[in-house]
């Protein structure tokens, strides 16, 4: 009797681990809590309708600028896009461990123009398959601060920080650097940094009518 309980048993949790991902794709943090709310995206995110996204809940976009020492190629697009419908957005440059900060500083300057209104660009700390390199401590705070120090005279305000738990447990980053933070945790608020969040990447994969392919979803604290 009991083995010819398992194959429904299975069929059962089968059943609830697919409604459990597809409810996964569509959910957000509690407005209530958390009234502004917004997007991440970049050239692989396909083609984006802007006035459906902002009708759909999208308060903000943070539009990728550039990734090293290549630039987004779809950055100009999306940033006049989210420009022409009025909604807020900033840059996004995502640092990498394998190539020259004063390179990265050199796409990030020519991509990025200097626009008053716009929100406070965000320097994008995690790692990636593409490269392993793992420097040391100092070498990493050093490339950042070099990064920062012409990327915020340049925007003529203070990046924010957005670390990965992976990043920020091999290099304490929030201890060392104080910045605007943005954390990164699925679902459940994040507390591994070393201070209070002020963005939180609550969803990495929602879905969202207006653009094709799921999108990293944030909120903003209150």
């Amino acid at each position: 009797m009991r083995f010819r309980l398992i194959p429904g048993a299975l069929a059962v949790l089968a059943l609830v681990a697919l409604f459990l991902w597809q409810w996964s794709f569509g959910w957000t943090p509690d407005r209530a809590r958390f009234p502004v709310q917004g997007l991440t995206v970049s050239a692989g995110d396909g083609p984006i309708d802007w006035p459906t996204v902002r009708a759909r809940g999208a308060d903000f976009a943070y539009v990728t600028a550039s990734r090293g020492t290549q630039r987004d190629a779809a950055f100009e697009t999306n940033w006049n896009g989210a420009h022409a419908i009025g909604m807020r957005h900033g840059a996004l440059h995502a640092f990498s461990l394998c190539e020259p900060t004063a390179d990265q500083v050199t796409t990030y300057l020519t991509t990025v123009p200097r626009a008053t209104d716009a929100l406070p660009a965000t320097l994008s700390l995690d790692f990636s398959p593409d490269c392993t390199a793992r420097p040391t401590r100092a070498q990493v705070m050093a490339a950042i601060r070099g990064f920062l120090g012409p990327a915020e005279y340049h925007d003529g305000r203070a990046m924010m920080l957005r670390i990965s738990p992976a990043f920020e447990a091999e290099y304490r980053v929030s201890a060392a650097i104080v910045r605007p933070l943005w954390a990164q945790r699925r679902f459940f608020e994040p507390d591994y940094l070393a201070r209070p969040w002020r963005m939180w990447q609550a969803n990495p994969a929602r879905r969202i009518d207006g653009v094709a392919r799921p999108v990293a979803w944030s909120v903003a604290a209150q």
